[in-house]
């Protein structure tokens, strides 16, 4: 069982290495100008040995996708179990999606021109991803109406319009050259999004 252990423990480290090796290399030259060598070398393993985990350059891809995509979203969960209110519960998973998204520009910049190469079931898993990530929004959103704390809203439109305020700071960090002031990007989503914009009923 030990040796089994070991043996899993190995495996899982040198995929998690050719993952970044692939992150490294797909970020900077694209999908297309990427070589299989190359990610090998990075990741310290042959190229035979690299064919044992990925059998072609886009299952690859897309497995580098995926798993990034899981570390995204075990970051949202993990920032959503942060605070006891609905304010920093939501704060701290905007703030988390913001330090992720800004250290993954290049990714992102990546995706966005070689999305043709996301396969079908990916999409579909993402697709999931997105929607768990409404749903968790969601109960945030029905605890503070239980509370008292909201308005008794459309939980689900207000979960879309909060999480659709994340896609603009993507895409405004793909162009930006500096770290925008996420503190302050927070606390403006947060009073807008929980506040609203009129001064008086309009």
């Amino acid at each position: 069982m030990e040796r089994h252990t070991l043996i899993s423990d190995r495996k899982a480290e040198r995929q998690a290495s050719i993952i970044l090796a692939a992150h490294e290399v797909f970020s900077s030259k694209g999908f297309h100008q990427a070589k299989m060598e190359e990610i090998a070398k990075k990741a310290g393993v042959g190229k035979g040995t690299l064919y044992e985990y990925f059998k072609s350059k886009r299952e690859l891809f897309c497995g580098m996708v995926k798993q990034w995509m899981i570390w995204y979203y075990q970051s949202i969960q993990q920032a959503a179990e942060e605070g006891d209110d609905v304010k920093q519960k939501l704060g701290s998973m905007m703030m988390a999606h913001m330090k992720f998204t800004f250290r993954s520009k290049n990714l992102i910049n990546m995706m966005l021109n070689d999305y043709v190469h996301i396969s079908r079931d990916l999409n579909r898993w993402m697709i999931e991803g997105r929607l768990e990530m409404v749903k968790l929004v969601e109960d945030i959103i029905e605890q503070g109406v239980r509370e008292g704390k909201l308005r008794d809203v459309d939980v689900r439109l207000s979960s879309l319009m909060f999480l659709s305020s994340w896609t603009i700071f993507v895409l405004e960090n793909c162009v930006e050259k500096e770290q925008a002031n996420m503190e302050q990007t927070k606390e403006q989503v947060m009073d807008i999004f929980l506040n609203g914009i009129a001064c008086n009923n309009l």
